[in-house]
């Protein structure tokens, strides 16, 4: 089966690529980094260097099969317009194509969408979300799910949670920087018990995703809580920093976030914030999915655990690999 993984030269696109190539699909990885590229070629995977933004659908889709579309504009500030244009307008453009095609799509979304419910245990897929969210990212990827459903209803939309592992590039990297530099308070008195998500684990729902007919939208997680401050600390320890331990209150932060976030959007270039209420809140509230629905239609079950995904990335730290 011919697969096009969009998003093929950043973490989840990478991992995904190399995944499916090494199960002996054929596979056509879209980015724009040619130097990563180059890595994705020695791996068995075609790159083809392109934009989403004004992609030719029609000539992509040319002997494909299936589409992972993994590219995103992943972040928690920005322009309103730029989220539009990196995560809406070429998700609804693609589905449209594969939907002409007879292309099979699974769209990887996430479960940011539910932060502003108020639902924090064991969230399902059918939570009622909008018209409020907590980020512009948030949003975008709920209007891209929309655009993606009303033009290819038998699509698979997944939302992972928190994805992680060897070769983030974000969670672990942020939270690494801030504990280096000493910038990270304790946040809450109490541990968070949350739901987080090894790259490879998304990496076989995708597989599944692909391999079977499954329309609708899935939560997609490790299935196992972790302790996000007991981890906090493992990370500090593996680091070889002090682990945090000064008190800020959550709800203080969180209004200071939310005035330096007010002073970013009246500046004219929009500058990202040193701090975003967003951000603090994915320190201080819990968050489960319910992944009943993937483990039902997807045959979805974790093949890495927490202990062994985060022993992989402390490992990697220690070796200087990630």
């Amino acid at each position: 089966m011919s697969i096009l993984v969009t998003g093929a030269t950043g973490f989840l696109g990478g991992v995904t690529a190399r995944t499916l190539a090494a199960d002996g699909w054929t596979v056509r990885g879209l980015g724009r980094d040619t130097r990563r590229g180059a890595a994705l070629e020695r791996d068995g995977v075609r790159f083809v260097a392109a934009d989403l933004r004004g992609a030719d659908w029609d000539a992509l889709l040319v002997g494909v099969e299936g589409v992972v579309h993994a590219a995103a504009r992943s972040t928690l500030w920005g322009h309103a317009a730029d989220f539009h244009a990196d995560n809406v307008a070429p998700s609804a453009a693609l589905a449209r194509a594969c939907a002409v095609r007879g292309v099979r799509l699974v769209h990887v979304s996430t479960p940011s969408v539910y932060n502003a419910t108020g639902f924090t245990e064991q969230v399902r897929e059918d939570t009622p979300v909008g018209p409020r969210f907590d980020s512009p990212y948030a949003r975008s990827k709920w209007q891209a799910e929309q655009a993606v459903r009303a033009a290819l209803p038998d699509a698979t939309i997944l939302r992972p949670r928190g994805i992680y592992g060897v070769g983030d590039t974000s969670i672990v990297p942020r939270l690494a920087a801030a504990l280096r530099a000493g910038r990270l308070p304790r946040l809450t008195g109490q541990e968070v018990w949350t739901d987080l998500t090894d790259v490879r684990n998304v990496a076989h729902a995708i597989t599944l995703a692909l391999a079977r007919p499954a329309p609708g939208v899935f939560n997609v997680t490790d299935g196992q809580v972790i302790p996000l401050w007991a981890t906090l600390d493992r990370l500090a320890d593996t680091l070889g920093v002090p682990r945090p331990t000064r008190r800020v209150p959550a709800r203080l932060l969180e209004g200071v976030a939310a005035a330096l976030e007010l002073g970013a959007r009246l500046h004219p270039d929009r500058p990202e914030p040193p701090l975003t209420a967003s951000g603090v809140r994915l320190l201080t509230r819990p968050m489960t999915l319910d992944l009943t629905r993937a483990r039902e239609r997807l045959g979805y079950a974790p093949v890495v655990t927490p202990d062994q995904g985060f022993a992989d990335v402390f490992a990697a730290l220690r070796g200087g690999a990630a």
